[in-house]
Formats: structure tokens, sequence, C-alpha cells
């Protein structure tokens, strides 16, 4: 395969794909650090050094862009294999309903907050005190696009096996209590990130939909008719933010459905729209 084959193939790439395999490349790139390391009888490991977030802030104030990096670095192979799965899932459901652009802005600031809350917890709470810590893993980013999906659609129910459906406000609620109660069994700091990454999400849900109750008041369309041409027609002559304004409304409307009946309650025309707006 050449360069340019393998240009191409990274463009066509999902943005959840893209970060994905960021991951992935961060983590053999660590492990194949640290079995030369082990081969030399080095237990030093650069890749940690320059990209975990530690709680020393002579670390962090040296390195500010750790708080974004440390998203990307796994450590421990379970670890790394159950955070990819769930970005995987939650990453392209959430491309389903939102853009690709506040996928990595979640992510981002999943990682920077879950990160300050992490850094925030050594220099205040008493059994930190003359400890050192280090932050790795995308759970904070995760915890962002799970909060945020369920803050949005929260009646929205995903299927696991065995159990059965479950409501996404539900999944939600189940992380965030674990990562209360585990603090006392240990990697309290990583719990305490999964809690920052968990308000970033819920705050920008809210922000970015806080208007949403008003349009759904004056939402009169009925849902087999979204689509007409008549109102497509319609659009000429309107200002592009007027057929925003229109394109918002078919797309909280769509959503409501799912919130109340599922996906699977869309119609064909009804899933390609919204297919198509996330890609905007």
């Amino acid at each position: 395969m050449t360069i340019n084959e393998i240009k191409r193939k990274i463009q066509t790439l999902s943005i959840v794909d893209k970060f994905i395999y960021a991951n992935v490349f961060m983590f053999v790139i660590t492990y194949a650090v640290h079995a030369l390391g082990t081969l030399q009888m080095n237990n030093g490991n650069f890749v940690i050094s320059y990209f975990a977030l530690y709680a020393n802030p002579e670390e962090y104030l040296y390195k500010p862009y750790t708080f974004i990096t440390y998203g990307f670095v796994h450590l421990g192979f379970i670890h790394f294999i159950f955070n990819l799965i769930t970005l995987h899932y939650l990453g392209n459901l959430f491309i389903d309903f939102f853009s690709a652009k506040k996928f990595i802005l979640y992510y981002v600031l999943g990682s920077i907050f879950g990160g300050l809350f992490f850094v925030w917890s050594y220099h205040y709470f008493p059994v930190f005190k003359n400890t050192s810590g280090i932050l790795v893993g995308a759970s904070a980013s995760i915890s962002a696009i799970l909060v945020g999906l369920a803050t949005y659609m929260p009646n929205y129910e995903i299927k696991f096996r065995l159990i059965g459906y479950i409501k996404l406000w539900i999944v939600a609620a189940i992380f965030v209590f674990l990562s209360v109660v585990l603090i006392p069994k240990g990697n309290a700091g990583g719990q305490l990130a999964h809690l920052g990454g968990a308000l970033i999400g819920f705050v920008l849900t809210t922000y970015f939909y806080k208007e949403k109750p008003k349009k759904k008041r004056k939402q009169k369309t009925n849902l087999k008719t979204v689509y007409t041409s008549k109102e497509k027609s319609e659009d000429f002559g309107l200002s592009n933010y007027q057929k925003n304004q229109i394109r918002q409304r078919k797309i909280d409307t769509l959503l409501d459905k799912i919130s109340k009946s599922g996906y699977e309650s869309l119609t064909k025309e009804e899933r390609e729209f919204l297919a198509s707006a996330s890609k905007k």
C-alpha cells in the first residue's frame, strides 16, 4: 500500500475512527518503548513522561498540553480495550445526532475538565497529601460523551446482550454512581476525573440546547409531513438563519421521536436526514 493510498484511507475515516486509531497508535508506541526499556534495563518511558498528566504542578504547569494528550494514552490492556469498545459505540451514536466538530469538542473538553478535577483533587483532599499521581486514559472524554448524549435524549434505549434495552439516562447514572462509590477502592483521582468529564458533558449539552423547550412548543408540524416537497420549496427566498432554524426544528422533532419510541421508529427518509445533518 502506497503512502497516497494510506492518506486517502485516513481521509475517508469517520472522526470517531480517527480518534480510535490515535489511541491505538499511542498504545502501540507506549508498549514498544516499554519493551525496549525492559531489554535495556531502563524503567523510564518517554511516552508517559511527555504525554501523561501528572498531579505535580511542576509537571503540568511545564507541560499544559498534557491535559489533552493524557486522553490518548493507556497503560493497562483491559482499560485500553474497554475504552475503545465504549468509544466506538458511544462515539458513533453521538455523531448520528451531533456533528463531528461537537464530537471533538466533547472529547477534548472532557479530557481537560477530567484533568482539572484530577489535579484539583490532589491539591484539595487530605487523602492525597504528600502523594503523587498520574492520569492516563480516554475515560473522562467518554464520560463527557455519554452524559452529553444522556442529557439530550435520556429516553433513548441501548440494547445490552443478556440484559435487554436500557435507557440512556440509566446507563449514565450508573456510570456516575460507580465513579463515586469506587473512589475508596483505589484510583480515586481517576474516578474524580470521570466526574469532571461527566460534568462538562452535561454543561455542554445544556448550553447548546437550552432553548429546545421553546422550539418544541412552537413545533406544530406532523412528523409524517416533515419532508414534503412543498416544505422544500418554501426554503427558497429564506435567509440562511431562517433555513437553519427550520432545519434545527426538524432535528429536535426527530430526536423527541427517538426519545419516546426509539431509533427504529424513524422512517428511511428521517434517518437519511439525521445522517446528513450529523455531517454538517
